[in-house]
């Protein structure tokens, strides 16, 4: 190729979740230093696109000519706007991670990097694929990251997962936890929020739900109103209900469904506690939610908890071994309620603001060294 352009690719979903839009924010600071971003979008229905055309996005928009890109025609589509564009940058993200990583080794661009979002072992608790299979995804992935230049991971354990998994050098790996904006949501007191506490995530078998219902039943024995409210739809919901009618804490649990992802503050500004029961998890971007709203924490350790959850200051950590955790937990939070809460909004500004984006834009920018 010739010699590249200040343009950097971002393969991604739409803008309307908290990953596309932490992309959007790094791509105006890009554009601040006069750089071009072209962010390539998942899904790309006729109506999709039509709504980006009428919203006249001052970013350069383009769409894969399939909904998930791993076709020829997405192939061919790529490998000629790189011809065009010569970014000096690529970025993929989920379903983008092969094409975007092999088309860009081809033509040689020069920093190609693939964002990291989830574990190995959450992959394979939530996965129904064969065993076979998923030894060759494994080395298909493994050749995927050898061939991009540097990675990004949200947390430290899911850096050393990556590492260790993937046979990945640790000097090659990047950790950029997603930021969000900080919330228009006013801030509520203890006394203004719903006697309950609430976890959000997709009901599948990797998020903890039903060992987290056997912690519930105990607490329920020394808070006998508390309410559990269950945000999120799955393929486990029946088995989650049949669960709690057997446990008999049908009546302590409120199953909300999915709730639209700008409403999503709304449910931690109205509870007292978010609980996070993952078996693994790479970051929890719900945790940082909460915490945006002064919403305290509780978690099982995981990769990415360990990152966000500080001990004692903003939340605590439970077991799924020891039955008497979420009790002791809820208790100690609850007692020391207003000090968890201010220490999360601190938490949040600190570490997890918008405000903190120029440091991310700095180790970005080091990638092209």
């Amino acid at each position: 190729m010739k010699k590249e352009k200040n343009t950097i690719i971002i393969a991604m979903s739409p803008f309307g979740n908290s990953i596309s839009d932490y992309y959007n924010f790094l791509a105006d600071e890009f554009i601040k230093n006069n750089f071009k971003i072209i962010f390539i979008f998942d899904g790309g229905t006729p109506e999709l696109i039509e709504c980006y055309q009428l919203k006249s996005v001052k970013k350069n928009v383009l769409f894969w000519p399939s909904v998930r890109p791993t076709k020829y025609k997405d192939f061919l589509f790529l490998f000629k706007l790189i011809k065009r564009e010569r970014p000096i940058m690529c970025i993929s993200n989920f379903g983008s991670t092969n094409i975007i990583s092999l088309v860009s080794y081809l033509l040689g661009v020069k920093t190609r990097v693939n964002y990291v979002h989830t574990t190995s072992k959450q992959l394979y608790i939530d996965s129904k694929i064969g065993f076979y299979k998923k030894i060759f995804l494994k080395y298909r992935k493994k050749l995927v990251y050898g061939i991009n230049t540097h990675l990004f991971t949200n947390s430290i354990g899911t850096k050393k997962d990556t590492s260790k998994f993937y046979n990945i050098r640790r000097k090659k790996i990047n950790i950029l936890p997603l930021l969000l904006k900080p919330s228009t949501i006013p801030y509520k007191r203890k006394e203004e929020r719903e006697y309950c506490i609430s976890i959000v995530g997709r009901l599948n078998l990797s998020k903890g739900h039903k060992a987290l219902f056997f912690l519930f039943k105990k607490c329920l024995v020394q808070y006998p109103n508390l309410k559990l409210k269950i945000i999120g739809g799955g393929s486990l919901k029946q088995e989650l209900i049949d669960l709690a009618k057997f446990l008999k804490i049908y009546n302590n649990i409120i199953f909300v469904g999915k709730v639209p992802h700008k409403k999503i503050g709304e449910v931690f500004s109205n509870s007292l506690i978010n609980i996070s029961s993952s078996i693994e998890e790479a970051y929890g971007l719900v945790n940082i939610e909460a915490l945006r709203e002064g919403t305290p924490l509780i978690c099982t350790i995981t990769a990415g908890s360990l990152d966000i959850l500080k001990p004692k200051y903003n939340g605590l950590f439970i077991s799924h071994n020891d039955e008497d955790s979420l009790t002791n937990t809820v208790m100690l939070i609850l007692n020391n309620w207003e000090l968890y809460s201010k220490n999360a909004l601190h938490t949040f500004e600190n570490c997890y603001s918008i405000n903190n984006i120029n440091k991310h834009t700095q180790i970005i920018s080091n990638c092209f060294n």
